[in-house]
């Protein structure tokens, strides 16, 4: 009984730690896709990051003996293909996108109340049960949208640019909101690093293609920088960043994962100030404490 306590009290721990070194990597990318957003084009550079993430990680999976996908039913594929395809997938090209519009700080605060999106379809689809915690936390982070958003430009020229950013970074949360929430039904089948690698499969088929075809290729005096902030990216974001987020779904539940991501708003204040070179206005840090505050109580 008492080794049981421990190795499950340990589990829980190694889970936190995880989620912790996540935020951080996952509070680098938006600073990091900031500071280059010229050489962009986002539904390649998706595609490109899937690519570069998933084939790193099946060499991983071949020294750890390969992973087994042949044997999930259809059921099982639709749910993890659908799960990538509207989170890493879309949310991500319209998380780039806004990134591009209104930079890496604000789009994440506006992004990761993917997490109260994704309690609420828990709540209202999968039969969870509504809490005070989910209630206060959900008026709190809405309320930190609200002063962040405020914090924003007020010259008239960049306005309808600000806005379409804003709209962009709410697409993204719904859109991871809805990915998370299906992450959990996919697991019950499979093993973290076989999802992984299926889904990031299934993007970079999907969106590669898709990008070429529709942006074109980058200029020549783009491709480098390019090439270089997509594997950089990836790395941080998909091939370090998904894998450890799964997994720590699996060790300690979508609830406490998700909250323990909510570091990554109040992160990014940092890294896009020494990264990217972006100015936060204090209104802008206040909304997203709020933000991140609200969403860890909606766990209570």
């Amino acid at each position: 009984m008492w080794l049981a306590s421990n190795a499950s009290r340990g589990s829980e721990l190694l889970g936190y730690a995880l989620m912790i070194f996540a935020s951080l990597l996952w509070s680098l990318s938006p600073a990091i896709i900031s500071r280059f957003s010229k050489y962009i084009k986002p539904v390649t550079f998706t595609g490109l990051r899937a690519l570069i993430a998933s084939v790193t990680l099946f060499l991983v999976s071949l020294l750890s003996g390969g992973v087994e996908v042949s044997n999930l039913s259809t059921y099982v594929l639709v749910i993890a293909i659908l799960s990538a395809v509207i989170g890493p997938g879309v949310g991500d090209v319209f998380y780039t996108k806004s990134i591009q519009l209104i930079g890496g700080f604000l789009a994440v605060v506006l992004g990761y109340t993917y997490m109260f999106v994704a309690q609420t379809i828990a709540v209202f689809f999968l039969g969870e049960s509504m809490t005070a915690g989910l209630l206060i936390g959900s008026f709190l982070a809405f309320t930190g949208v609200v002063v962040a958003v405020h914090g924003g430009t007020t010259i008239n020229q960049r306005r309808n640019r600000y806005w379409k950013g804003i709209a962009y970074a709410l697409i993204t949360s719904v859109s991871w909101g809805v990915s998370t929430s299906m992450l959990k039904i996919a697991l019950g089948f499979t093993d973290e690093l076989a999802l992984t690698i299926l889904r990031l499969t299934a993007i970079s088929l999907i969106f590669l293609p898709a990008g070429v075809l529709h942006e074109g290729r980058p200029p020549n005096n783009s491709v480098k920088p390019f090439l270089l902030v997509a594997a950089v990216t990836a790395t941080l974001d998909w091939t370090l960043g998904m894998y450890v987020f799964i997994y720590s779904i699996n060790l300690v539940g979508v609830a406490t994962t998700v909250v323990i991501t909510a570091l990554t708003p109040v992160l990014t204040t940092i890294t896009s100030k020494t990264v990217a070179r972006e100015k936060p206005s204090p209104t802008n840090i206040v909304g997203a404490l709020l933000t991140s505050a609200g969403i860890a109580i909606t766990t209570l």
